[in-house]
This record gives structure tokens, sequence and C-alpha cells, in this order.
């Protein structure tokens, strides 16, 4: 089992804190970034963040907007200079949005939509080359519950079809694409699928 760093992309909360807790368990370097620049996501990854550095773990956490292809490659780089080459990464892209339809607006809806879907397919598509150059592994995304309104419907049937889709796209390459049911169990199944 390979010993370098995993990226944990998402909002904070407890399926990034499971995921995050687990692997400093096993000792493993973690990198720990928010979605989006939002006070929220900031003070949620920091809580984990300094749970992290309670328990002695070697982290690196920042904030930023992982929608910027920049942003996201250089804190990626940044991570691999510090702990060595990436071995996963898992993006939990948070529940979906309920925004009832006759309360639909574009204020709401776009930044819902680059949070969520742009910055997961940005994270993804820095992530899997790095993944890929040191012989392959898994690529993770967090599964929430669909929810019952319309406009959330819509992008969390987007993010739904992803790892389906993103598989038969990479076939033959040596990244496992999985979607992991959000929650505290995700700690446990990532650590398995490392092994």
């Amino acid at each position: 089992m390979s010993t370098g760093p995993v990226a944990l992309f998402g909002p904070g909360g407890e399926t990034l804190r499971a995921a995050a807790l687990a692997l400093s368990e096993q000792g493993r370097p973690i990198g720990l970034s928010t979605l989006a620049p939002q006070p929220a996501q900031e003070f949620a990854t920091a809580s984990i963040a300094n749970e992290l550095w309670a328990l002695g773990a070697s982290h690196l956490h920042r904030v930023l907007d992982a929608a910027d292809p920049a942003a996201t490659s250089a804190y990626l780089a940044e991570l691999e200079d510090r702990y060595g080459p990436l071995v996963a990464c898992f993006v939990d892209p948070g529940p979906s949005p309920e925004i009832p339809f006759d309360e639909f607006s574009p204020d709401e809806w776009l930044p819902a939509l680059r949070q969520r879907l742009a910055a997961t397919l940005v994270v993804l598509r820095a992530a899997a080359p790095l993944i890929e150059r040191r012989g392959g592994g898994p690529i993770l995304l967090a599964h929430h519950p669909a929810p019952t309104t319309t406009a959330g419907a819509m992008l969390h049937a987007a993010l739904d079809a992803l790892p389906a889709a993103l598989a038969t796209e990479l076939t033959g390459r040596p990244l496992r694409i999985q979607a992991l049911q959000a929650g505290p169990e995700v700690g446990p199944l990532i650590l398995a699928l490392l092994a």
C-alpha cells in the first residue's frame, strides 16, 4: 500500500470528517479543501483541520474555489510537493439544494452548479492524471439522497450519473471510479479501497 496523500474536497460536515479521521488513523497524509471559498465551508473544513491537528495528523488545509482549474491544480501540486504522489481523491459535493421551483433564481442556482458540479469535474480532471502517473488508484464521489425539488433533482441526476459515465469513458486506465454513500460509514469504505 502506498503511503502518499489522499485529497479530500467538500463543504465540510459529517462525510468529509469521517473520511479525514479514518485516513488519519492510518497515518495517511491528507489534503483537505473546500469546494468554494464561502465562510460556511471555511469554518466547517477548518473544524476538521483542527481535529487533524489535535491528532497530530499530517495534513494540508486550504480554502479555495475548486471550480478554478488553476487554483485546484496548484493546490494538488502543493500537496504532492509536501507529501509525495497523490494516491486517491475523494469529492463530497454536498447535498443538492432544496430550491422550490417557484422560487428558482439564477442567483441561487448558478453558485450551486459551480460549487457542486463544476468543482467536482475540475477536481477530477486535475486529480486523475496525478493518480494515474503513480500507477492508478481510486477516484471517489460521495452520493447524497435525492432532493425533492426540481432544480435540486436536476443537479443530483447529473452528479448521480457521473461515476458510471466517467468509469466508462476511462475504461482501460488504472483509475477506479466509485460512488460512496455519504455519511459516517464512508471512512472505512475509503480505507478498504486503499488497501
